[in-house]
């Protein structure tokens, strides 16, 4: 088992629990820093929710070690473990004003009113709430509700916060703001947050660091850019964003690049992971539509350049996708085109002839077992 290390403040170490025959968290392991956005992602069912409950002590697990600021938790229930949750319905109680709401988890403290009172005011200055207090919580927005029950966990200065999905019931555009206010918030009380979802922008848009599950395991963990940039297996690589797949087959190795075979673009040459990879092995050509580039003109041959038509289009604003076929039909590419003076719309409109580029670098090599 590995050791804590002194930067390490929660530590997961092989963690499992079963439903019977279902292993709803897998021999999962993991350690978060002091002061961290952590997020777990992943589709539903994927255990993320089950591994926080356990952390949050509402869940036992089956085997393995939670402790938090090297205290091990296993026996400490959940009104006296240093954690609070957040949950995706907010809880708020309806015939309580917003004061007594926040104040709510005080009571049990025996606090002075007075210092009661001031702690309320200090969460509700923390959420860009001030004044609200005296309201009836009836009255509250959704996004408002939100920040209630933050300033609601917040208030007992918790070492840890969990927020299980607590964007979840919010429109769109609501969402992007909380989602940077939610940052900001974190910053400033200096708190480590737990953050569960399954939306993959909010996990990027907010995090240090994610670990991304899929069936009871955590699969891959590291910063936002490295799992988006460089992910490491084809489930990571799909699940965040959008991804190219092509099968391949290693047919040379030139420089450090792969050249590789596949059915849909011919010959490619990529760059990353030939290292370890040797030469007729299958492998998975992933590339990522933004860095593929889309001329109305004719581009100088090149490794990585492919003549193709403009098949379906979809407009997104400030963005088009655009569905290009290739190799007389035999393949298809996704491609992401910037609306900069109206050229996505542009390309977008038409259904003639185009051309694909793409450097030696843009492309990601998988072993074709991680598929």
């Amino acid at each position: 088992m590995k050791a804590m290390s002194e930067h390490d403040f929660i530590s997961v170490r092989n963690l499992s629990k079963h439903f019977g025959p279902i292993k709803a968290v897998d021999d999962v392991s993991f350690d978060i820093r002091r002061g961290e956005f952590f997020s777990l992602l992943g589709p539903s069912g994927c255990g993320k929710t089950t591994l926080m409950r356990i952390i949050a002590g509402f869940q036992e697990a089956t085997a393995g070690d939670v402790r938090i600021d090297g205290q091990p938790m296993g026996n400490i229930p959940p009104h006296a473990r240093p954690v609070n949750m957040v949950f995706q319905n907010y809880a708020i109680f309806p015939h309580l004003t917003v004061q007594q709401n926040i104040a709510f988890g005080l009571r049990k403290e025996r606090l002075p009113k007075q210092e009661m009172n001031r702690r309320v005011e200090e969460a509700l200055e923390m959420i860009k709430l001030p004044g609200y207090g005296p309201r009836s919580a009836n009255q509250l927005s959704g996004g408002q509700q939100q920040r209630i029950a933050l300033a609601r966990a917040l208030v007992k200065r918790p070492k840890v916060l969990l927020l299980d999905e607590p964007l979840g019931a919010l429109d769109k555009k609501l969402r992007e703001q909380m989602q940077l206010e939610l940052r900001d918030l974190q910053k400033s009380v200096g708190i480590t947050f737990v953050f569960v979802t399954h939306d993959q922008e909010e996990a990027m848009t907010m995090s240090d660091r994610i670990a991304v599950m899929n069936e009871g395991r955590a699969l891959e963990i590291g910063t936002p850019s490295q799992l988006y940039e460089r992910p490491g297996s084809h489930f990571v690589a799909d699940f965040l964003g959008s991804m190219n797949f092509f099968d391949g087959r290693i047919v040379g190795i030139e420089n450090g690049a792969a050249l590789v075979e596949t059915k849909e673009l011919g010959r490619v040459v990529i760059n990353s992971s030939a290292a370890g990879i040797e030469r007729d092995s299958n492998v998975v050509v992933a590339i990522r539509p933004e860095n593929i580039s889309v001329s109305t003109e004719p581009v100088k041959e090149g490794s990585n350049t492919l003549r193709g038509y403009v098949d379906t289009a979809a407009f997104l604003g400030d963005r088009s996708h655009l569905y290009v076929s290739v190799n007389d039909g035999h393949g298809k590419i996704l491609t992401l085109v910037q609306n900069l003076g109206g050229e996505a719309s542009r390309i977008g409109g038409q259904s003639g002839e185009v051309w694909l580029s793409w450097n030696e670098d843009a492309g990601i090599l998988l072993p074709a077992k991680t598929r």
